[in-house]
């Protein structure tokens, strides 16, 4: 459809085309903007939806945290995608039955500590300050809503309150702490000789006959999956602010409009005395009170201590004992009736009673902070990194549009686009539908460049939107269909892997046999000696030996112990393909009594930490045993 859209949208037949889309839109498609949006579901717990927009956005970040934590070695192959989602499902089910539980148990997380939590968040700050155009252009980029983002928040900061709950009920005892002090302060003597497995690769000989058959038996190893480079152009904010000039008095009318952003919070350092009454107190009581808090501002205009009086009469168990000291707080954090008074004195000041939900309380303003605005070149920088980026924002989707019109109108080339926009047309790597490099690591790419209308009718594909400030379009330059390497291609490879593989057999065999003479008796020194190896004899090793190969120090740690005067022997191939023989003479226990504290510390902060995980692990499958949950696996 597209292709024949594009191959008649010239003159007249373009308008019949265009009022038959219009006909069709007011009869029918209007309709999918009338009606309800129907929303689907890919799971309920406990009648708590879990839509597949919410799975989707959890799935993609999975796979986005997996490829930014392997890098290059990033392999979609190596993950099944069924497994994946379902494994992604599980946990969003999982979380979401212990935020509901924690939510009917009656735990909260307030509005103050959400937005406290949220502006330490390193990424939403700004030369240390939590930096609020960042964090709204952030959540855009990531396609979230702020009620969405904090919302979320509330839920994991929940999850924490909850499995601290659960995780501090967990302890251990004294011997449980020794017996782990006993196997992490192990030390064993130990002797190991190693059996290189070159010395057995040129001995190796490999014939044609048995490279044909391993290719003829591995062909799937040497098979090429389809590939395409594909040329393209590229759209971002970023490099758009790279050619971004502006003036010294732009910046200085930016500032003057951001003035306000750049400005500190005020924060009051206050103290008070508190006479408690309730909210819904019999009047008496209230009527008590307010004289009970008069008699005490009188003392304390007459000169007594404010301190001094907080700590005899304040009924504020918090701070009481701290002379009534509040310390710094800033607006929206207290009583609106006590804030307001409090930002109503200057310092020295006391008030009157002033009525709160608390009661009645005095306050004293100590001293004040903040309030001021960052001077010009402080921020100088700042603004103009915000100001060019506007800017080049500005641009980006203009030529976003002019982008895709002309892409569209040139469907059989990038050039017309890149001459009018004077964007640099580049080419690609060859890659799969699985894998690429550069911007094909993308999947999106990949997906469009495999698709039908491109790879097929070679037109350009739609603009792809990487990220809110980041597109390309691309059409493909050369195609490569699937295959199979030739034998005489992979040759010399085969060769190699099997000489590898033939030595490292050679090594273990020969390893093998040195253990079963020491076994028997044979002297180990002279038997080392008469096969051309040497054998090691470090100091006594604990778990961790610098000196010698951790692949060796383990299996020393795993063999069993050892009779008086009669060494254990065992092997262990080594990710070289070298085999270890080794004997381990003696094992001493850690002794408890010579552990310091920080080691016995370690011990129960690591008993406890386990024991506590599978204590809330036990929680979660419990809950989740008697909540009703639905699955809808066909929607995911």
């Amino acid at each position: 459809m597209l292709e024949f859209i594009r191959e008649r949208a010239q003159g007249w037949i373009a308008w019949v085309i265009v009022s038959l889309l219009i006909a069709t839109f007011a009869l029918w498609g209007i309709q999918e903007y009338t009606s309800p949006e129907v929303s689907v579901n890919v799971a309920e717990v406990d009648g708590t939806e879990i839509s597949a927009d919410q799975f989707q956005q959890a799935y993609q970040q999975q796979r986005a945290r997996l490829q930014q934590m392997l890098g290059q070695n990033f392999d979609p192959d190596l993950f099944d995608e069924k497994t994946m989602k379902a494994d992604v499902l599980d946990g969003m089910i999982g979380r979401e039955v212990l935020v509901l539980n924690a939510a009917q148990s009656g735990m909260r997380i307030s509005d103050v500590r959400l937005a406290n939590y949220i502006r330490t968040i390193p990424e939403l700050q700004n030369a240390g300050q939590f930096d609020k155009e960042l964090y709204n252009r952030l959540l855009r980029s990531q396609g979230l809503s702020v009620k969405g983002f904090e919302q979320s928040v509330r839920g994991d900061l929940l999850l924490q309150q909850l499995r601290q709950g659960v995780m501090d009920s967990a302890f251990a005892t004294r011997a449980e702490i020794e017996a782990l002090i006993r196997l992490r302060e192990q030390r064993r003597e130990l002797g190991y000789m190693i059996v290189p497995a070159a010395q057995f690769a040129q001995t190796a000989a490999i014939d044609d006959a048995t490279i044909e058959k391993y290719y003829n038996d591995n062909r799937d190893q040497y098979r090429t999956p389809e590939q395409v480079s594909v040329e393209y152009l590229e759209l971002s904010v970023a490099s758009l602010a790279g050619g971004v000039q502006v003036t010294e008095e732009n910046l200085q009318q930016f500032y003057q409009e951001r003035k306000r952003d750049f400005s500190v919070p005020e924060e009051r350092q206050a103290r008070h005395i508190l006479i408690q009454v309730g909210s819904d107190a019999p009047q008496a009581e209230v009527d008590a009170a307010r004289t009970k808090a008069q008699d005490v501002l009188a003392r304390v205009r007459q000169g007594g201590s404010f301190a001094d009086l907080a700590r005899e009469v304040s009924q504020d168990p918090g701070s009481a004992q701290n002379g009534g000291d509040l310390g710094f707080f800033g607006r929206g954090i207290m009583d609106k009736a006590f804030e307001d008074a409090s930002f109503a004195l200057a310092v020295g000041d006391v008030s009157e009673p002033v009525r709160s939900a608390f009661g009645f309380h005095i306050i004293k303003l100590e001293a004040l902070r903040g309030g001021e605005s960052k001077p010009f070149e402080e921020v100088r920088a700042q603004l103009e990194r915000e100001l060019k980026r506007q800017r080049a924002e500005e641009q980006y989707f203009a030529q976003a549009e002019q982008l895709y019109n002309l892409t569209f109108e040139n469907p059989d080339n990038l050039s017309v686009a890149a001459k009018a926009l004077g964007l640099q047309l580049r080419t690609t790597e060859p890659f799969s539908r699985e894998r690429g490099l550069g911007i094909a690591a993308n999947p999106k790419v990949r997906t469009a460049a495999f698709a039908e209308d491109v790879l097929q009718r070679g037109n350009n594909s739609e603009p792809i939107e990487l990220s809110a400030d980041h597109e390309v379009v691309l059409r493909v330059k050369e195609r490569k269909a699937e295959g199979v390497r030739s034998l005489d291609e992979v040759r010399e490879d085969i060769r190699q892997t099997l000489r590898h593989s033939a030595a490292m057999k050679k090594a273990q065999e020969t390893g093998q046999a040195l253990i079963g003479r020491l076994e028997k008796g044979e002297d180990i020194a002279e038997l080392a000696k008469s096969a051309k190896l040497t054998w090691e004899r470090p100091a006594a090793v604990g778990r961790v030996a610098a000196e010698v190969n951790p692949e060796i120090t383990g299996e020393a740690f795993r063999l069993p112990r050892p009779l008086p005067g009669k060494p254990v022997f065992g092997g262990k191939v080594l990710v070289s393909g070298d085999f270890a023989v080794i004997a381990v003479y003696e094992v001493k226990d850690g002794d408890p009594a010579l552990a310091d504290d920080a080691a016995k510390k370690s011990a129960t902060e690591t008993l406890v930490r386990s024991r506590g995980g599978n204590e809330f692990q036990a929680y979660a499958k419990a809950l989740e045993a008697k909540t009703t949950i639905k699955r809808y696996p066909d929607k995911m």
